[in-house]
């Protein structure tokens, strides 16, 4: 079981490790002034850029206003919705729709799809990425204290929307016993944090480091 100090302790390090975390407060910054696509297209640019940059060149701005317009009354009917105590089955419908709608973009995607989703909604959306997806080698997650301890059990999730709604399930099944505050994040985008230095960044380290000893035997 994963303890409240050892979330805590974990988002504190996401502060030091993580130097894109201002691009995240200035999105923030840009939807609470009404510069809604603005913060969605920073927000691509710098944390989807593996993705957003192959299409940024043919990016359809219009059209993806006018798609962000059409998920507003879906987004809507979670507007009031808290993590922790959402029954996620009831808005089933809702977050298909709006993670098939933002994915299906391209430069969008699928992570980029949960990181628009929780842009607009902080309190209710987890972002995922493929590290966080289980899409890895599984030794790599092998590796992992946080899977080693039992802590976190190893699931491959696909990128459709089924997927993502399992996902956010399973989510707050994990981190049901996590009493989290604090004015500043959402307990959504805490999860999100956790998830990023515990996962992610390990495995991210792991391919760096095998990438390196590849070259060194490459060049002897």
């Amino acid at each position: 079981m994963i303890t409240k100090t050892e979330f805590n302790e974990t988002i504190a390090k996401f502060d030091i490790l993580e130097k894109r975390g201002s691009f995240y407060d200035m999105a923030v910054e840009l939807i609470n002034n009404n510069f809604e696509i603005e913060a969605y297209l920073l927000f691509l640019a710098t944390w989807n850029f593996a993705n957003f940059r192959y299409a940024v060149k043919d990016f359809d701005i219009n059209n993806f206003k006018i798609k962000i317009v059409t998920l507003k009354p879906y987004f809507d009917k979670l507007k009031k919705e808290e993590f922790s105590s959402t029954d996620f089955n009831k808005y089933e419908v809702e977050i298909r729709k709006i993670y098939s709608t933002l994915s299906s973009i391209e430069g969008v995607k699928y992570t980029g799809a949960s990181k628009i989703m929780h842009l607009k909604n902080r309190k209710i959306f987890v972002i995922w990425d493929g590290y966080i997806k289980g899409n890895k080698s599984r030794r790599y997650y092998d590796r992992l204290e946080i899977v080693k301890s039992g802590k976190w059990k190893i699931k491959k999730y696909d990128n459709n929307a089924d997927d993502y709604l399992d996902f956010l399930k399973d989510m707050q099944f994990l981190f049901r016993n996590i009493e989290f505050e604090d004015k500043n994040k959402t307990f959504a985008k805490a999860i999100d944090e956790f998830n990023y230095v515990n996962i992610t960044l390990p495995i991210q380290e792991i391919e760096k480091q095998e990438k390196l000893e590849q070259k060194k035997r490459g060049d002897s």
